[in-house]
């Protein structure tokens, strides 16, 4: 899909929120583009009425909405909901509907288990953390003793530790990272673990993890040595930037940077909100 799309229907005054992908959505073509890519995000949480009623009421979709609820009748399932939309949407092309049946074909021949970690690793790479987590802690509790269980169990408590890390949640991070590496041996858990706990201020816990894991105190001097300077060269980083900016500018042009400040603040706070999905 590329060029410019024209809008086969209304725009809605209300959006319709979509639970599973922690996202509103205003119009049939919003909901195609993130179908495009975000595809295990929904589930069959979005076959309801309350959805056909958006689809008729909010964006004047009554033909769309009249055949899902027919699919809904007749009990079909969510790859032939979903296809419906695509196919009536006037969004996609003849390449990229194939391309997305196949995605949907595929998700039918997968376990629900499958399904539902390929969705949390979505919701993380959209920096939704919480939801992740959410999402991750589900799947813990369905999880077996078999041997792929336990491999795959071990990468999402690594995953898990990786959201916490991302919301400055250390400690949280580094019990994940540990338990990770309890389960698969994977070094880089351990590593990763090594890292957050350099950010602990609970000097007992740091101890305790050290000696858990044979790391010698010259060890740990030199990890957080080589934070402090990947801290240093990434200096010059977006965020940082930014700051340096506005510092700059508040020297120059105190009411402009204020007004800058608060733009940029409010930018982060989306960004914070985001995390929490």
């Amino acid at each position: 899909m590329s060029g410019l799309i024209f809008c086969s229907f209304q725009r809605a005054a209300k959006p319709f929120y979509l639970e599973s992908a922690k996202q509103n959505i205003y119009s049939v073509e919003e909901l195609c583009y993130f179908l495009q890519d975000n595809i295990y995000l929904l589930d069959e949480n979005i076959m309801t009425p309350e959805f056909c009623d958006w689809l008729e009421t909010e964006v004047e979709a009554v033909q769309l909405a009249g055949k899902l609820r027919r699919l809904m009748e007749d009990r079909q399932g969510f790859r032939v909901f979903c296809m419906q939309i695509i196919m009536d949407s006037g969004y996609f092309s003849k390449n990229e509907m194939q391309f997305l049946g196949m995605k949907l074909q595929k998700m039918d021949h997968q376990s629900n288990y499958e399904n539902r970690k390929i969705k949390a690793d979505q919701l993380m790479e959209k920096k939704k953390y919480l939801a992740a987590i959410e999402e991750y802690r589900s799947l813990l509790l369905h999880a077996t003793d078999s041997p792929s269980d336990v491999r795959v169990s071990g990468d999402i408590w690594h995953n898990m530790g990786t959201a916490y890390a991302n919301m400055f949640c250390f400690e949280r991070a580094v019990s994940c990272y540990e338990k990770a590496y309890e389960l698969s041996h994977r070094v880089d858990s351990l590593k990763a673990a090594s890292q957050a706990v350099c950010f602990l201020e609970d000097s007992e816990r740091v101890q305790w993890f050290l000696q858990q894991h044979h790391i010698s105190q010259e060890q740990f001097a030199s990890m957080k040595k080589n934070l402090a300077e990947i801290g240093r060269l990434t200096e010059a980083s977006a965020e940082y930037g930014k700051v340096l900016q506005l510092m700059r500018l508040a020297r120059v042009s105190p009411a402009q940077a204020q007004n800058e400040i608060h733009l940029q603040a409010n930018a982060w706070k989306e960004e914070y909100i985001a995390y929490k999905g």
